[in-house]
């Protein structure tokens, strides 16, 4: 029996191709790190320019000079000698992947007037063993920081998780000498900060990071709480795998070293390696017991197996053996494990396995992020949001299709035990069959049963859709006035409260009109108020006749009062529509027993595009107000505020 069927091996045979191409690539960067003295020397020395009122950072990039000092034993009086191999950087970033040597940079800014800046200098790395900066201003007079992740967390000169230096730039020429050593991979995107810009970017990082961080941990917790539920191993090895990355995620990029163990150096300096091992051996165990690989392919359930069992080797390795050997190691292991779990997972797909779909989409993703993180951090790639992020983006897809995979490998096999019991169902039809007289028995009191059944059913339907009828219409008594046949005031309060959490939605513009009869008591004092009706009922006429569309609402407010709400149109058409209703209620009359009845009204408008917090009593006070203001200034006109 072999492993693979013919077309899963092409598919493994291509992706450890893939991984032999990244090794030798991998062998080609370290070959030229260690061959690029053979180049000709470039002496540069870049000199920058620092604006005093500069908002923006300024971001070093490779506009500086590079020494590679393999015996480490290079001094600044050393780097600063007359003949020394400085050359440019030639790459889009200055990052140099794994690499035994130290490495120099330099490079000067220049500060125009006369008042010196406060700065601070960044590398937004929060991994490196050794970092010397040296700042030389005013002569002779050098300044000098030395951090790393060697020293204690509270040693550091601002309490952050990447190294963070405040610096004063005279006026004039400021050089800046760094050396950078690490037994990881040696990044030097220094960046120059103004203290608020610095601050402000600090926040944000750290907003990102914890959503990040919270997504992760309300997946552990969910999938804890379904997984006890359920009583389901596969839950805890998920939870393991998810516990994992986020105690790597937190170590890579500081904050557990900031705040979880800040005084614990040696293990700050192996838990990336150590979290590497960890997640490895808990993917390994949750992909062969998820894809049930044991009975699939046991040949492929042994290779996950020993990955597995592999990842807690080097997990109790990272323990003792240096970190340049466990890291890289993690990091090669990682690879083979994603890319068969990958090709483990499509294979379960292609041959009927539904529940492997989103397990599929969820290593792609994953592998994806590491493959664009790997080529970041061995500068084969531009440093951005994006590419510093990747590894970020890949997990939190991988979290929670992982989490819509377990949710959907339960419904698959509920829908197998379903199905069984459709299958026992049926044989069972089948026996009860085999007595025709109890069959003709059966099936003729069925059938005078659902007669009566339809019979009855028949009157109950007549029944309720009579039923449907009296509540529609008892909703249409309830929700109309009688006197004008047009919205009453709950409609009318209800209605509002549905469009203004709409418009605040879609960001659709919303008018609220109030408006009522001039001098509406002298109408009932004089004519009676049989007459005030019928001005009412002619006015709630004329106004539907101008308020047409679906969604635009007409009620009477209370009184003589009535209410309109529009929605979706502009304060121009608005205002011309209002206007239009208002020489309409001018130019009618209202003939009754005999007499000739003249009125106008009074409008105030409330026009805007309301927001989440918006109230609909705000908006009727405003439309209120402008109503008032048309009765001050001499009625039968329109008024409008915004809000």
């Amino acid at each position: 029996m072999t492993l693979f069927p013919q077309g899963s091996a092409t598919a493994i045979l291509a992706a450890m191709k893939h991984t032999l191409l990244w090794l030798m690539a991998c062998c080609l960067q370290l070959c030229l790190l260690t061959t690029s003295h053979a180049r000709p020397a470039d002496t540069t020395f870049p000199t920058l320019n620092a604006a005093p009122d500069a908002a923006e950072p300024m971001h070093v990039g490779n506009r500086m000079g590079w020494l590679t000092d393999p015996t480490r034993q290079l001094t600044l009086s050393d780097v600063e000698a007359d003949g020394q191999p400085w050359r440019a950087i030639d790459r889009p970033t200055p990052n140099f992947g794994f690499s035994e040597a130290a490495h120099w940079f330099r490079f000067r800014v220049q500060v125009p007037g006369q008042r010196p800046v406060d700065r601070y200098l960044e590398l937004p790395v929060p991994f490196l063993d050794d970092l010397q900066v040296f700042h030389r201003a005013d002569g002779p007079h050098t300044r000098q920081y030395a951090v790393g992740d060697t020293q204690p967390f509270d040693k550091r000169p601002v309490q952050h998780q990447n190294f963070v230096m405040p610096v004063t730039l005279q006026p004039g020429i400021n050089v800046f000498y760094m050396r950078l050593a690490s037994t990881g991979t040696v990044e030097a995107s220094f960046r120059l900060w103004p203290h608020e810009a610095f601050v402000a970017d600090s926040n944000r990082e750290n907003l990102a990071n914890g959503a990040v961080a919270g997504v992760l941990l309300v997946m552990m917790i969910y999938n804890l709480f379904v997984g006890f539920s359920l009583r389901d191993g596969n839950y805890l090895l998920y939870i393991g795998f998810v516990a994992s990355y986020l105690l790597f995620y937190f170590t890579l990029t500081g904050y557990s070293y900031q705040h979880l163990w800040p005084e614990a150096v040696h293990w700050n300096s192996i838990a990336i390696s150590s979290f590497i091992a960890s997640t490895i051996a808990f993917t390994s165990w949750f992909t062969t017991v998820f894809l049930r690989l044991r009975a699939f392919s046991p040949k492929l359930h042994r290779l996950m197996l020993l990955f597995g069992w592999a990842g807690c080797a080097l997990f109790l390795a990272s323990l003792v053996l240096p970190y340049a050997w466990t890291i890289r190691v993690g990091t090669i292991l990682a690879i083979p494990v994603a890319a068969t779990a990958l090709v483990a997972g499509y294979w379960r797909w292609a041959s009927g396995a539904q529940f492997a779909r989103f397990f599929c989409l969820a290593w792609t993703a994953l592998l994806l992020g590491f493959v664009v993180l790997t080529a970041n951090k061995m500068g084969w790639i531009e440093a951005n949001v994006w590419t510093n992020n990747a590894s970020q983006i890949g997990i939190i897809l991988q979290v929670v299709l992982l989490s819509f995979t377990l949710a959907d490998r339960m419904n698959h096999d509920r829908a197998r035990r379903i199905e069984a019991q459709e299958a026992a169902l049926a044989h069972e039809r089948h026996a009860r069959e085999s007595s025709q007289a109890l069959v003709r028995a059966i099936e003729e009191s069925n059938r005078e049963l659902e007669n009566r059944v339809t019979a009855r059913t028949a009157d109950l339907n007549e029944a309720m859709s009579q039923l449907q009828a009296a509540n529609h219409k008892l909703t249409e008594l309830s929700t109309t006035d009688a006197l004008t046949q047009v919205r009453n005031r709950a409609f009318f309060d209800e209605a509002l409260r549905n469009e203004i959490s709409r418009a605040s939605r879609h960001g659709a513009q919303l008018s609220l009109v109030m408006f009522d009869i001039d001098h509406f008591k002298r109408i009932n004092d004089t004519y009676g108020h049989p007459a005030g009706d019928a001005c009412l009922r002619a006015v709630a006429h004329t106004a539907r006749q101008s308020v047409r569309r679906a969604g635009d609402v007409l009620a009477r407010y209370g009184g003589e009062e009535f209410a309109i709400v529009l929605v979706d149109l502009d304060v121009a058409h608005v205002l011309e529509l209002i206007d239009h209703l208002r020489t309409s209620l001018q130019s009618q009359t209202v003939v009754f027993d005999g007499q000739t009845i003249r009125f106008t009204a009074s409008f105030g408008v409330a026009h805007g595009t309301p927001q989440p917090d918006t109230q609909g009593e705000h908006i009727l006070s405003l439309a209120d107000q402008a109503l008032y203001r048309a009765k001050h200034e001499g009625r039968n006109c329109v008024r409008h505020a915004a809000f």
